[in-house]
């Protein structure tokens, strides 16, 4: 396939596309550094205007304009952005937390006219209001508010946007259940908006794709970009059975499965007042505490 500097090909996207998704593995450290590397780029800096997340809601869009404009906020209040979401507590992985730092530092050196912003993309909650399943669910499908921010926040106002989600969020054939994504909802109003990237994993690729990256993709030669429309990759099938390149447009090789690991927070780093908060909304959430089986040791 068609191989690129990772970040020299999305750069390069953005040319042809005004959204670049990029389908993330959550808390993935290698993911983290690559996002750091990618908004210090001069020409990214210089093609984009818009950063959606998924890991900020958008009720705390204000907050997250003050800390990214350089505001001094103490951490009680910053951390705010990416622990009151739909989802409990998933995102304490500290790439989260260091990516809108470094995007903040970047913006103070930037003219005002050129200075990222980022948008929250996951759906308003107010925990506070949620007290049984029913209410979580009553917040509805996260990809219909991801879509709407990235239509009405992006595309209707002609700029140009990075976008990381999850990667089933993402995904040009829809969600795993056959359902409606963020990037089908996109492209039902904006066709031929998006350009989407997916992560390579652990257990997106069948062996004969994992070979076929091993035998075009040194270690040394991460992150690269590798473009699936017409290639044998594109044509393998994923664990699911479809073909890569009915998913997305690339694939974004980090290295080999030995670095794909994730950045869990330090341990003892989850205060217990804000735990006893956690373990509530988990029980909402799944009925059970699964936020201590991920969060490990950080709640010790």
């Amino acid at each position: 396939c068609d191989v690129a500097d990772a970040i020299q090909g999305i750069v390069a996207a953005f040319g042809h596309h005004p959204v670049v998704m990029i389908g993330e593995v959550h808390w993935l450290e290698p993911a983290g550094e690559f996002y750091g590397r990618l908004i210090r780029d001069r020409k990214f800096q210089q093609t984009v205007e818009d950063i959606v997340v998924e890991f900020a809601s958008r009720n705390n869009q204000p907050l997250l304009d003050r800390y990214i404009a350089g505001e001094d906020l103490p951490i009680e209040e910053v951390r705010h952005i990416w622990r009151d979401t739909t989802e409990v507590a998933s995102w304490e992985s500290p790439i989260y937390a260091q990516w809108l730092a470094a995007i903040r530092e970047v913006n103070q050196g930037l003219p005002p006219n050129r200075r990222l912003r980022v948008l929250a993309a996951d759906t308003a909650v107010a925990w506070q209001s949620i007290h049984t399943h029913a209410d979580w669910e009553a917040l509805g499908d996260n990809n219909v508010s991801f879509a709407d921010v990235i239509v009405n926040d992006v595309l209707r106002r002609g700029r140009r946007a990075l976008v990381v989600l999850g990667a089933n969020h993402v995904t040009k054939s829809g969600d795993r259940n056959g359902g409606e994504d963020a990037t089908t909802r996109v492209e039902s109003r904006y066709p031929g908006s998006t350009y989407v990237v997916l992560l390579d994993n652990r257990g997106l690729l069948q062996p004969p794709a994992q070979e076929l990256v091993r035998l075009h993709r040194l270690p040394q030669d991460a992150p690269i970009l590798c473009e699936l429309a017409g290639t044998p990759l594109g044509d393998f099938p994923d664990n699911h059975g479809t073909p890569l390149g009915n998913k997305a447009d690339a694939l974004l090789y980090l290295g080999p499965p030995e670095r794909l690991v994730r950045a869990f927070p330090q341990a003892g780093s989850l205060e217990p007042t804000y735990m006893k908060e956690v373990d509530r909304r988990s029980m909402i959430e799944w009925g059970e505490l699964r936020d201590r089986k991920f969060l490990g040791a950080a709640v010790e």
